[in-house]
């Protein structure tokens, strides 16, 4: 009976881990900026230093509509501010200025069971790739944005895994007093 105890507290430690966090996994995204919009995924993954381990998707603004799939973990110089990435397009033509043009900043917050935007932290949207120094876009406002998990159908909610879990519990500790009595 201890042995099945001991494996019930186990595995509910490890669930509570679990629930301590997003789930890892794809996540669609879409964000609306003053001056343009972001429709796309990004690959969530809490264990990962910046969590964001990869996103494609299409930004379209005032000036072009470009495909975004390149990540930049910058530092900001704040180490009380939370973690910020820059998701930009990939122009290899453009290597003297990063090898992108048009891009934007997001800093994402972990609640556990969902994903968010700091709101206070980086998350404007930039475009140099104007013809001239007048025609750019510079840090545009976030107005709105959406993440939601993909495919989220075929992640068990955490309340049903402990559901299950301490049923199979209560299962095993039934069959080993009904052994016991026999």
């Amino acid at each position: 009976m201890k042995k099945y105890l001991m494996s019930f507290a186990a595995a509910l430690c490890m669930l509570s881990q679990s629930v301590l966090a997003a789930p890892t996994g794809l996540y669609d995204f879409t964000a609306v900026w003053a001056d343009g919009q972001f429709s796309g995924q990004f690959h969530y993954d809490g264990a990962a230093p910046f969590h964001i381990t990869s996103i494609k998707g299409t930004l379209a603004d005032a000036l072009q509509s470009t495909s975004i799939d390149k990540i930049t973990n910058p530092d900001l110089g704040d180490p009380d501010a939370a973690p910020a990435s820059f998701f930009s397009n990939t122009k290899p033509e453009l290597a003297e200025f990063a090898g992108h043009d048009a891009g934007f900043y997001l800093t994402l917050r972990d609640l556990g069971a969902s994903l968010t935007l700091d709101l206070a932290g980086a998350n404007g949207l930039f475009d140099w790739s104007g013809l001239d120094e007048t025609r750019y876009i510079s840090d545009s406002a976030l107005v709105s944005f959406s993440i939601n998990q993909a495919n989220a159908a075929d992640v068990p909610e955490p309340a049903t895994a402990l559901l299950l879990f301490s049923g199979m519990a209560g299962m095993l500790a039934r069959r080993r007093v009904k052994a016991r009595r026999a």
